[in-house]
């Protein structure tokens, strides 16, 4: 059997002290760097000191935990026999970007309340017919799924389906919630995800809008250096969205669009197709270190205006 050799560095002497010394600080130094350059990347992404939750959902919002007003959804069903289904996905991710998951555990609970669509009180009968994930709603038209969870260090979603008799269609909404419980609020920025979700066959103006999301927390666009954008609404077209160059579109966003980022009186703009059960879409964008914020854009109603959402719905075949 061969003996294995190998050149050793000999510390007797200075100069193969100095050597050494010379190589351990070029591995310490090389270490440093690429741990600061992580930081750095790490620093825009990270859910302790950013705007970017990975606390995601298809169909609900992020919004602060004491908020008691979560936005209203108007949701396709899928018809299956005399039932119409729904599946609800909450996921541990920035809704889009399955790359950007939470480095932290998430536990929390989900709850579906029933609500009756002509606003009164009374909720019609046959509720026990609906079902989120094959559980029952109680008399008062709850129905709770507590320890619910998503590991760390990988992309994880939970589905939950509900399957409403077609009777209940047009006399139900439901409004969802996930909230983290008390050890995971800081991995979610203290928000929960949440909506009421309507099902009514009406007529509805279809319009796309956009919103900063961080506007609902306690604290000035100046304090971050990336935001999380929703574009919410409905309606089968084309959403163009337009922004100052003081931002800049975040290069993992991917929706499928084209970028016509050519700048023109400082603006840069992002189309993309929207089909008609599509309700939600979330981004980023960060600060652009070229074109530093100004203090007048301290304020969300001012940094909201940095960007506009248009929409253009798309024609019937044959329509002219």
């Amino acid at each position: 059997m061969k003996k294995k050799t190998g050149k050793r560095i000999r510390c007797g002497s200075p100069a193969g002290a100095i050597f050494v010394l010379g190589v351990l600080i070029l591995v310490v130094g090389g270490s440093f760097a690429a741990y600061t350059n992580f930081q750095s990347v790490k620093r825009v992404v990270s859910t302790g000191t950013q705007s970017d939750t990975m606390f995601g959902s298809n169909y609900l919002s992020l919004i602060r935990l004491t908020d008691e007003n979560p936005p209203v959804k108007r949701i396709s069903l899928v018809e299956s026999d005399n039932y119409y289904t729904i599946m609800v996905i909450v996921c541990n991710y920035v809704w889009g970007d399955e790359t950007l998951y939470n480095p932290k555990n998430i536990t929390y609970e989900v709850s579906a309340v029933l609500t009756a669509t002509d606003g009164g009180e009374n909720l019609p009968d046959g509720i026990k017919e609906i079902t989120m994930s094959g559980n029952s709603f109680d008399t008062n038209g709850t129905c709770t799924l507590k320890d619910q969870k998503l590991a760390a260090g990988k992309a994880e979603k939970n589905s939950y389906s509900f399957r409403i008799p077609k009777a209940l269609k047009d006399k139900i909404k439901i409004q969802i919630t996930a909230e983290p419980d008390s050890s995971s609020a800081d991995a979610v920025n203290s928000q929960k995800l949440a909506a009421i979700l309507s099902f009514a066959d009406y007529k509805v103006t279809k319009n796309w809008t956009g919103k900063f999301l961080d506007s609902t927390i306690n604290k000035s666009p100046l304090d971050y250096d990336a935001f999380n954008y929703e574009i919410s609404g409905n309606g089968e077209g084309k959403v163009a969205v337009t922004w100052d160059d003081k931002l800049q579109l975040s290069s993992w966003t991917v929706i499928g669009g084209k970028n016509t980022t050519v700048p023109e009186q400082g603006k840069h703009s992002y189309v993309f197709d929207v089909d008609a059960s599509t309700t939600a879409i979330q981004f980023q964008f960060y600060r652009n270190p070229d074109k530093p914020l100004e203090e007048k854009d301290n304020n969300w109603i001012s940094f909201g205006s940095l960007v506009t959402v248009s929409y253009q719905e798309k024609k019937a075949e044959g329509a002219e």
